[in-house]
């Protein structure tokens, strides 16, 4: 059983992690609608960069199944839209 503070702390990361995730699928989307080689890239990595550290930190935070499902549709998204723009996983 968590204390208050750990779930306080527990829902910031919940709430990072969902919020991270659209940020992430915001900047593949401009990636993948620009015609601007610069601004391709540069969106491409922000995105990617998020999506590795969602991967990474989501083991440290307990979703429940709900934010699981939603966690997981994002970053499958994501992880499609990103390998349309070159990226490899």
């Amino acid at each position: 059983m968590r204390s208050a503070v750990g779930d306080r702390s527990n829902r910031v990361g919940v709430d990072f992690l969902q919020i991270d995730s659209q940020v992430a699928l915001t900047f593949s989307g401009i990636a993948l609608k620009t015609s601007d080689p610069e601004k391709k890239n540069r969106t491409t990595r922000t995105a990617r960069r998020a999506h590795d550290a969602i991967v990474r930190l989501r083991t440290d935070i307990e979703l429940n199944q709900v934010e699981t499902d939603k966690l997981e549709a994002n970053l499958q998204r994501l992880k499609s839209e990103l390998q349309r723009l070159g990226e490899s996983f």
